[in-house]
């Protein structure tokens, strides 16, 4: 009896032991969830730096598109008492094809001829670090309000103007009386808050022959 007794008072465990091994559960619970937390966060930062990639692609994208689809009235019908296309290194501003409006079948050229309610106002423009985009009805008045949207948080941007020589300027229009109120191309190089540079060229629709 005194054998069985001291063997089952061997196999027990102290309060000593009891608590070394709590003490070893906690720090591995602990280094269980710092390393989840540490996953979670890293796979938080891939998604909002893949949200953010995907913004910048789809601002550039319009961006090219508003320039792309640029109008000039100096083109459709040899007379303008404005400036279509005015440029500087930070902003743009031009009237183009409202993409809202269907195109009728007498053609999209015909169409903007007949009504101008199918052209925008399109300003770009730097405030505070932040890339705006403003948009208003062509028709309006000077003294309409413009609807502003912040579109992209950017470090530095720089645009030049190509002339139909081929001449790179920092402002449009030039000096100089050209053929067309439309720049042949505009390059840009955007660096964005992520220091993601991207270089575009854009040419107007009206400048391709």
């Amino acid at each position: 009896m005194v054998k069985v007794a001291d063997s089952h008072k061997q196999s027990g465990m102290t309060l000593l032991e009891l608590l070394v091994a709590v003490a070893l559960l906690s720090i591995i619970a602990v280094m269980a969830f710092a390393s989840i937390n540490t996953l979670v966060d890293a796979k938080q930062q891939m998604d909002d730096t893949a949200q953010r990639l995907n913004q910048e692609n789809m601002v550039l994208e319009l961006f090219s598109d508003d320039i792309q689809m640029a109008t000039s009235q100096t083109l459709m019908t040899a007379i303008s008492n404005s400036t279509d296309f005015t440029g500087e290194p930070q902003a743009i501003r031009l009237q183009r094809f409202n993409p809202y409006q269907a195109v009728p079948r007498q053609g999209l050229v015909n169409h903007l001829k007949e009504r101008v309610a199918t052209v925008l106002d399109v300003r770009w423009f730097v405030r505070d670090s932040t890339w705006y985009r403003a948009t208003r009805p062509a028709v309006s008045t000077e003294y309409a309000p413009w609807q502003e949207q912040a579109m992209l948080p950017i470090r530095q941007i720089r645009c030049q103007y190509q002339t139909i020589s081929g001449q790179l300027l920092d402002r449009w229009p030039p000096d100089s009386q050209q053929l067309s109120a439309l720049p042949r191309s505009v390059r840009c190089r955007l660096t964005s808050d992520l220091d993601r540079q991207s270089d575009l060229i854009i040419t107007p629709w009206q400048q391709i022959w």
